[in-house]
């Protein structure tokens, strides 16, 4: 049974799922592609998208993949909650209410987009506890398309405190057979695709990850 959403609103699950496409446009497209469709009417909910990517035929890489996109896209989007750009809305008999930006800082945090259910005395941990009061989660979808269009279309530089992070990616990535491409994979990172990572930033952490003697470096970018 689909569960009723208010007009003008979005189950933060398929807020998720709106923003992974938008901020990892190409990564999100190739799951997509692969994704399976097992349902007659597709469901842009997480759920089901952690549903069609746990089928025992999807590869452990895609599915991995997809865990680590949605992962990043509900932490990035929990940031901009802590910095109060938008709310996350939930209804009562009461009428309507909103989780307060530090809320998303703490611990009780963890995992509450991704669920898409609030439980103001905690989620219940035991059979008998289930009948806690719990509300589902909602942002509206103005909120949801300002932030999205609000992103820079340029991106910004890597900040120096993540350099240890780049080298660490470029050692993960050093059985690709030349420099070009270790550079491509590295950028197309969810920690990364936001990021314009210059030819001196990727030298510098060059130097720091040596490749085989005989192996040929990438042509320097304009």
């Amino acid at each position: 049974m689909n569960m009723f959403c208010p007009d003008g609103y979005v189950p933060t699950q398929a807020a998720i799922i709106g923003a992974a496409g938008y901020w990892f446009r190409e990564r999100f497209a190739a799951l997509e592609a692969i994704a399976p469709q097992s349902e007659s009417k597709p469901d842009n909910g997480l759920d089901a998208a952690v549903r069609a990517f746990s089928q025992p035929h999807v590869p452990d890489g895609w599915r991995h993949a997809f865990e680590e996109t949605a992962t990043h896209t509900a932490r990035r989007l929990r940031n901009f909650l802590l910095q109060g750009t938008f709310k996350v809305y939930y209804f009562t008999k009461d009428g309507c209410h909103h989780l307060p930006p530090d809320f998303w800082a703490t611990a009780e945090a963890d995992g509450v987009l991704e669920s898409g259910i609030y439980w103001p005395f905690g989620a219940p941990t035991h059979w008998y506890d289930q009948q806690r009061p719990n509300y589902p989660l909602f942002v509206k979808q103005l909120d949801l398309d300002r932030i999205l269009s609000d992103q820079p279309a340029k991106k910004s530089p890597l900040p120096e405190s993540k350099l240890a992070e780049l080298v660490a990616a470029m050692r993960a990535h050093n059985d690709k057979p030349n420099r070009k491409e270790q550079r491509e994979a590295v950028r197309k990172l969810p920690d990364f695709e936001r990021y314009h990572l210059t030819d001196a930033m990727f030298r510098e952490a060059e130097r720091q990850v040596p490749r085989d003697a005989g192996r040929k470096s990438s042509q320097p970018e304009q």
